[in-house]
C-alpha cells in the first residue's frame, strides 16, 4: 500500500531572488538581464505514478489489479522493452482497474499504478494467474467495447456458468441487452419503452441478480440503486412488441 500526499512546495532561495530581480527589472535594466539567465530553464513534469515490476513468462495469462476506495484508479502495463502494452482506467462497472493479458515474452514487466484524476491515497495492487472467470469475462467485456453485442451475451453467460457469484457479469450482460436494443434500432431507441418484452425481462432480471449479490456483499447502496433500475423497467407501459 502507498499513501500519496500532495504538498505545495515552497519557493527556493533562487526563484524568490529571480522574482525580485524581475519585478526591478523595470527599473535596473542590468538586474533584468541576469534575471533572465537565472530562468533559462527547461524540465519535464511527468504524472505522479508508483513502479512495480514482476517477472513474467512468454504465453502466461495474468490479471492485474488496482483498487482504492479513495480515488479513480488508472493502471499501465509495460513489457520488457518499456512499451505500453495495456492500459485501464475503469473496470467492470467500477472506478478500479483491472488488466487481464497475455504476457508476449518471457522478462521483467512494470507496473505504473497511478490516478486518473490526480488524486491520490491508499491502494492496493496485485498480480496473479488469471482465472478462467477472469479471462471469459474480460473477453465478454472486449466484444462489448467492439459492439458485438450478440457474442458479448453469450461469453457473460458463460462466465456467470463459470461462477455465478459475481454481480459484475449480471450487469455486463444487462448492459449488452441495452447497447444490442440500441444498436438494432439506431435514432428510433427511446429508451426502456423501445425493448422488446424479451430484453426487459432479461435486464430485470440481471439487475435484481446483482442487486442480490451486491447487497450480501455490504454494497447496499449500489444494490439500491439497481432496484431502483428495476422499478422503472416494471413501470406500467404500453403493450411492449415481441
Amino acid at each position: 500500500m502507498n499513501m500519496w500526499t500532495l504538498k505545495p512546495t515552497k519557493p527556493s532561495l533562487v526563484a524568490v531572488i529571480a522574482i525580485i530581480a524581475g519585478s526591478l527589472g523595470a527599473f535596473l535594466p542590468g538586474l533584468s538581464a541576469k534575471a533572465e539567465e537565472i530562468l533559462q530553464q527547461q524540465g519535464s513534469l511527468a504524472p505522479m505514478r508508483d513502479e512495480y515490476s514482476f517477472e513474467g513468462e512468454v504465453g502466461q495469462i495474468v490479471t492485474i489489479t488496482m483498487a482504492s476506495e479513495e480515488f479513480d484508479t488508472l493502471l499501465i502495463l509495460l513489457d520488457p522493452d518499456g512499451e505500453e502494452i495495456a492500459v485501464n482506467d475503469d473496470y467492470g462497472g467500477t472506478l478500479n482497474s483491472t488488466i487481464v493479458t497475455t504476457l508476449p515474452t518471457s522478462g521483467s514487466y512494470t507496473i505504473l499504478a497511478g490516478s486518473y484524476s490526480g488524486q491520490g491515497g491508499v491502494y492496493d495492487v496485485a498480480v496473479r494467474p488469471a482465472t478462467e472467470f477472469e479471462q471469459v469475462f474480460n473477453q465478454a467485456m472486449t466484444l462489448s467495447e467492439e459492439q458485438n453485442y450478440p457474442a458479448a451475451i453469450s461469453a457473460y453467460s458463460a462466465a456467470i456458468d463459470i461462477d455465478p457469484t459475481k454481480p459484475e457479469a449480471y450487469m455486463g450482460r444487462a448492459d449488452a441487452y441495452w447497447g444490442q436494443a440500441y444498436a438494432e434500432q439506431g435514432e428510433s431507441f427511446e429508451g426502456p419503452e423501445s425493448l422488446s418484452k424479451e430484453a426487459r425481462d432479461a435486464i430485470i432480471a440481471d439487475y435484481q441478480q446483482a442487486a442480490d449479490l451486491l447487497e450480501t456483499s455490504g454494497e447496499r447502496d449500489f444494490a439500491q440503486s439497481l432496484r431502483e433500475q428495476v422499478e422503472l423497467l416494471q413501470t406500467d407501459k404500453p403493450e411492449l412488441p415481441l
